[in-house]
């Protein structure tokens, strides 16, 4: 007999490809998933994984099996989802994953609209990186996760996305550094522009975006120096306020704090991919309410997005080969 309990487990466990993380995915003590997974084995009388030491792989008919469960599992959530409709009048609690910047900018307004068709219904916000957001989807922890579409493997097929807005990214500089006729980084600048310029706030999250912002400034700025490292976009624009230096950043971050709601910054477009804000949710809460006109309270909230100024971009990063688009790549 195999119970919802171990499914749900087995299921966690075949994403994972461990032990330690599928733990951490459930909140359950590792020796626990352990016994559940050894039982489950048994009481089928057959091998579901095959084990090297903390790492696990699937056995064929592990993989007939998670083909099966995301499918049953799929419909008890679906149905216990359906239920909570009727025992609860359409109250209930949407658990949302995203980026500090992300649940300040677009939560408030997607809320705002779902609180007009169903006003009893409550927002869990977690203020979580994209790896996260996506462990907690596999746990089940999570209704919707906000990220950028980068950062997400093309595997991640178990849920449904749907696309918020686009971000440009930008460079921004302390407020009156006149970039519009720059030709040169580093030629033709006063002395104190040209020290700013070059001082670069690096960020210190994700090995990808961190390689890619290292090329970019290589390219751009071949006579920059790293003045400081920062692990958020907001700690970087206080920075840059402060002409310390200058930092790429999806440009609605800026809007976030400072007198008047903005960072006191100017903004320069750069030759780099837009940053792509895209959400999860697991298909089966797609099609249910109140998800689904959360789902699209939260792409007219993309659509009604207004952008800071972003100025032309400058001379010396025209010139410039434009950047192609990252691949997206697994959360590690």
């Amino acid at each position: 007999m195999i119970t919802l309990h171990q499914l749900r487990i087995f299921w966690s466990v075949a994403h994972a490809e461990s032990l330690t993380r599928a733990s951490k995915l459930l909140g359950l003590a590792q020796p626990s998933l352990s016994q559940q997974v050894s039982k489950l084995e048994a009481s089928i009388g057959t091998q579901l994984f095959d084990r090297n030491r903390n790492q696990l792989t699937l056995t064929d008919a592990g993989k007939f099996l998670l083909r099966k469960s995301e499918f049953i599992l799929a419909s008890v959530d679906e149905a216990i989802a359906g239920l909570q409709e009727f025992s609860e009048g359409q109250r209930g609690v949407i658990s949302v994953g995203a980026l500090n910047s992300l649940a300040r900018i677009v939560l408030p307004r997607a809320m705002r609209r779902l609180a007009k068709v169903f006003p009893g219904v409550e927002l869990d916000i977690h203020e979580i990186s994209p790896g996260e957001a996506l462990d907690l989807l596999y746990g089940r922890r999570l209704t919707v996760a906000l990220i950028a579409a980068d950062s997400i493997a093309k595997s991640s097929v178990s849920f449904r996305r749907f696309p918020v807005f686009r971000d440009p990214y930008v460079l921004a500089v302390p407020r009156g550094l006149d970039l519009s006729e720059a030709g040169d980084s580093w030629n033709g600048l006063p002395d104190g522009d040209r020290k700013v310029l070059n001082s670069v706030i690096q960020f210190n999250f994700g090995t990808g975006h961190q390689r890619r912002m290292e090329d970019w400034f290589h390219s751009a700025l071949p006579h920059h120096r790293v003045a400081s490292q920062a692990r958020t976009y907001e700690v970087a624009l206080s920075l840059v306020q402060e002409g310390l230096g200058v930092a790429v950043v999806p440009a609605l971050t800026s809007r976030i704090g400072g007198a008047g709601g903005e960072f006191n910054v100017d903004l320069y477009r750069v030759n780099l991919a837009d940053r792509e804000i895209v959400g999860l949710v697991p298909n089966q809460y797609a099609r249910i309410e109140p998800y689904a006109t959360f789902i699209a309270a939260l792409e007219q909230a993309g659509k009604d997005i207004e952008f800071p100024e972003i100025h032309p971009m400058p001379p010396f990063l025209a010139q410039l080969e434009p950047a192609s688009a990252p691949e997206p790549a697994k959360v590690e």
